[in-house]
Formats: structure tokens, C-alpha cells, sequence
């Protein structure tokens, strides 16, 4: 019996050795790899330090005190992962109502930085008393806190969000009278509508914005809230479309249901401060949309584009000049007012034209930079770089096919960008619900 125990347990310390010794051959292996962690809960997994500009403890101080906007990623992907498709948050620093730049997913990645008490302290963002759940807070952020959505094309990634979270996304008049004093009802508390005798259509507070262009409202309209896919919540009052059209200026407060007189209290006010102007670009065989938001007051400028990119062959090539309608974008851009691009980069840069689709690598974007520095409205004596700009980075499809590289695709992505970075300008790869200063 003991020669037995002895043998036995001679074969548990031989196969720990084992265990031990292959550990350490794999650690030596994948030891310069840096997203070998606990995934994106641990940002050193993904970025290198000189990549952090989140608002998070003691960044905030570094990296935010000279920001004007601040914008928060709902999702951060281009297909497949369900839970963080293609949706930022926007607002101006010190204010805690945001607008929606597309809403592949809106209700994920709001629970997400909800459930993070820096991230409320920091807004300022009240919760009724019932609030309590992660899903209740998050539910009551995007009823108050959420003003309307810009969306720049109809594909699914790109509006699914608003889709399946539409049916609360909505304040009933009963919250007229809340304590609560941020965010949208913050807003209406200042313009003072039950003094001045406003009368609401129906029995919603504020119906919610949707922008686009006319083909992405149509589309969104016919074959989204169409009844069949989904019931029709904006005849039900729960949204208000407004259709723009391509390179017109447009200030927030046409987009909005109140007149001139009811806004005079809030309109220096996010988002009334800024004007918006919408651009029509290509992305493969659909119309896709550039929004150029301007902030009235400062002239400060923030470009958001949907996807775009290199068609694959198709007909559709010779009709609509990708390159050329980025361009038209960057020749109404003041360059020394140009806070922040946002562009996606689905692929990397060995993928090949036919499988593009109307996407973008990481060399056709340094590509663009560089027109952007030649191509937009200069100072005197011109710039020479882009380092006061931020350029955030959207729609990296996940690295699901097999690689030599061991990397995410965020990783491969950023490498790829930093390379051919000539122009010095701030490359971020977001991390969903962590906010950036811009």
C-alpha cells in the first residue's frame, strides 16, 4: 500500500513539473504579445500607454483637462459580435445629454458604463429612486439621457440598437414634475414649458431625434419600423424624423420640435450649440453619410463618418468616387478647428480590393489623412501635422479566420495605423463604454 501511495504520488509531482516547464516554454513564446490577458477589461491587453486617452481616474486629469467634447463607444465592432456594433456617444464637456452617432448597439454598451460609479459621478447623472438594477439604470439613461440619434446608413450594425431598445426609449409627461433636473429633463426644466403653456402632442415628454439622409430614413421607415419587422413606435410618438440633405448646414435647433422663442434659454446648450451638415459618401452599393458637427460658439469640428470605403467590383464603382466625396468632407474642415475624425478600418491592410465592400484599411486611412492636411482650410503659416486631432477608429471586424500574428484584430490594426502615422495624429482604438476626451 505505501509503494503504491509512494508511486502515485511520484506521477502527480512528475506531471506538475511538466505542467510547470510548458507554461513557462508558452510564456517565453507569447511573452512581447500584449493581448495575451484578461481581455478588455484590462486595456494594457490591447493598447500601449501612449494610446490612453480615456477618461478614467487618473487619466482624467491628463488627458481631459484641455477637452471640449467628450464621446463614449457603445460598440466598437463591424459584425458579429452582437453586443458592440458600430454607436458612439457624444456630448460637450459638462454636459450629461448626449447625442447617438449611429446605434448598431445602444443598450449593451450603455449598461456597460452605467453600472460604473466614476463614470456616473463624473456626468452627474441622477437615477429615480427605483432605479436600482443595472438594467433599470440603464433604461432610464437612454430614456433621459439619450436627445436623438444621427444615423448615417440603414445596414443592420448600424441601427440595430435603436431597434430593439426603441420600445423605452421614451419619457412619459408624468416626469414633468421630477426632481430630476439632468439630461433631457434638465433641458426642459430650463425652457420652462409649463410656464410658457406648452403643449405636448401626446402623452410622450420629448419624442427622440432620428437624422439621416433621405434614402437611410426611408429604408429605416420601410423596412425596419414597418410593422413586420418591428411595430411602428414612431407613429406612436416615440421618435421624430427629420430628413437632411447632403452638404446643407443645418443648426441642432431645426432638428428639434420646439420654435426659436421656446429654446432661447438652452440654445448655447448641448447639443443646441452646434450646427450640423450632412454629407452624402459611398459605401459599396449604398449611400452612405458623413456628419460634420460645428460648435457654433468656438467653431470647434467634429467629423463622423459612417462606413465607407473601397467598393468591390460592381457597376456602382464608376458612379460614385469614394475618394472624392471624403475630399468634399475635408475641404469645408478649418484645420486648426478639427478636434476629432472618426472612421472605420473593417479590414486589414492585406485584404484585397474585391473583398472590401466598401470598407476601409488602415493604409487607405493614412492615405486620407494626408489629403486631409492638404485638402482642408489652412492657418497661416499652414500646419504641418494632424497632432492636435484625435482619430478614432471604428467597425474592426473581430480576427475570427486563422493568423500568423496571435494579434487581435484591434491590435493589428492599430500597428498597422502607427506605422504609416506620418501626420502624428492621436490614434485611438476605443474600448466600449470607456469615454474619450476630445
Amino acid at each position: 500500500m505505501i509503494i503504491l501511495l509512494n508511486k502515485f504520488l511520484f506521477l502527480i509531482l512528475l506531471n506538475l513539473i511538466i505542467l510547470i516547464n510548458c507554461h513557462e516554454d508558452q510564456d517565453d513564446s507569447l511573452r512581447n504579445l500584449k493581448n495575451m490577458g484578461k481581455g478588455f477589461t484590462n486595456l494594457n491587453d490591447y493598447y500601449v500607454p501612449e494610446n490612453y486617452n480615456y477618461y478614467s481616474g487618473s487619466f482624467s486629469e491628463k488627458y481631459c483637462k484641455d477637452a471640449k467634447y467628450i464621446t463614449i463607444p457603445l460598440g466598437t465592432t463591424g459584425g458579429l459580435n452582437e453586443g458592440s456594433l458600430s454607436s458612439f456617444l457624444l456630448t460637450k464637456k459638462g454636459s450629461n445629454t448626449f447625442i447617438a452617432l449611429d446605434a448598431g448597439t445602444i443598450w449593451q454598451g450603455v449598461r456597460r458604463l452605467t453600472t460604473m460609479n466614476q463614470f456616473n459621478n463624473y456626468f452627474g447623472i441622477e437615477y429615480p429612486e427605483w432605479a436600482i438594477l443595472p438594467e433599470q439604470r440603464a433604461t432610464w439613461f437612454i430614456k433621459n439621457h439619450i436627445y436623438g440619434y444621427f444615423i448615417g446608413h440603414s445596414h443592420i450594425d448600424h441601427v440595430g440598437g435603436l431597434i430593439i431598445e426603441s420600445p423605452e426609449d421614451t419619457l412619459k409627461k408624468d416626469m414633468l414634475n421630477s426632481t430630476i433636473k439632468t439630461g433631457l429633463l434638465g433641458l426642459i426644466d430650463k425652457m420652462q414649458l409649463e410656464k410658457k403653456n406648452y403643449v405636448f402632442p401626446n402623452s410622450v415628454l420629448q419624442m427622440k431625434t432620428i437624422v439621416g439622409l433621405t434614402n437611410t430614413i426611408q429604408s429605416i421607415k420601410d423596412d425596419l419600423f414597418n410593422g413586420k419587422v418591428w411595430p411602428t413606435l414612431p407613429l406612436f410618438g416615440f421618435f421624430d424624423y427629420y430628413v437632411v440633405e447632403p452638404r446643407r448646414e443645418y443648426a441642432f435647433s431645426s432638428l428639434s420640435a420646439y420654435n426659436t422663442s421656446i429654446l432661447a434659454p438652452v440654445i448655447n446648450e448641448f447639443p443646441y450649440n452646434l450646427k450640423v451638415t450632412p454629407y452624402d459618401i459611398c459605401h459599396d452599393t449604398l449611400i452612405s453619410t458623413a456628419f460634420v458637427f460645428t460648435d457654433s460658439l468656438t467653431g470647434d469640428q467634429i467629423v463622423f463618418f459612417s462606413d465607407t470605403g473601397v467598393p468591390s467590383p460592381s457597376n456602382f464603382q464608376a458612379t460614385c468616387d469614394w475618394e472624392n466625396k471624403i475630399f468634399d468632407v475635408w475641404r469645408t474642415i478649418k484645420i486648426d478647428k478639427l478636434k476629432a475624425v472618426y472612421i472605420e478600418s473593417s479590414f486589414l491592410d492585406d485584404a484585397a480590393d474585391t473583398v472590401m465592400f466598401g470598407h476601409l484599411r488602415p493604409r487607405d486611412i493614412m492615405k486620407l489623412m494626408d489629403q486631409l492636411l492638404i485638402q482642408s482650410i489652412q492657418t497661416s503659416p499652414p500646419m504641418k501635422n494632424l497632432k492636435h486631432v484625435k482619430l478614432i477608429i471604428e467597425h474592426i471586424k473581430p480576427q475570427v479566420s486563422k493568423s500568423d500574428y496571435g494579434l487581435t484584430a484591434q491590435r493589428l490594426v492599430y500597428n498597422q495605423l502607427m506605422k504609416a502615422n506620418t501626420n502624428s495624429i492621436k490614434i485611438i482604438i476605443p474600448n466600449q463604454g470607456d469615454p474619450i476626451c476630445i
